[in-house]
């Protein structure tokens, strides 16, 4: 299954640690997990545990406007793409996931 999760919260929400749990039991299925960083959701990007997600196999999308907007360098691991590839990113997904 193709699970992707859109992060929309800041890293010092609940949403992240809720975040965090669903990839971790989405790899554990064998799912294709990817997460999609947008609005203060970007400030994920530079947080320890996005990498070791990273380093587990899920594919992380940001998208390059709001990142910009915050002045946040995204880490070389994470794929740059927009608001139209979060479009395309959910129609080819089976589950959606929106923390917001």
């Amino acid at each position: 299954m193709k699970l992707l999760i859109v992060m929309a919260s800041n890293p010092y929400s609940a949403d992240f640690n809720t975040m965090i749990k669903f990839a971790k039991a989405g790899i554990k299925r064998n799912d294709k997990v990817s997460i999609f960083f947008m609005a203060n959701g970007t400030y994920c990007l530079n947080h320890d545990k996005v990498k070791e997600l990273a380093d587990d196999g899920v594919k992380l999308y940001y998208c390059a406007h709001n990142a910009e907007e915050r002045k946040i360098n995204p880490p070389s691991f994470a794929e740059s793409s927009s608001m139209y590839g979060l479009s395309k990113l959910i129609g080819e997904a089976d589950k959606v996931i929106n923390l917001s």
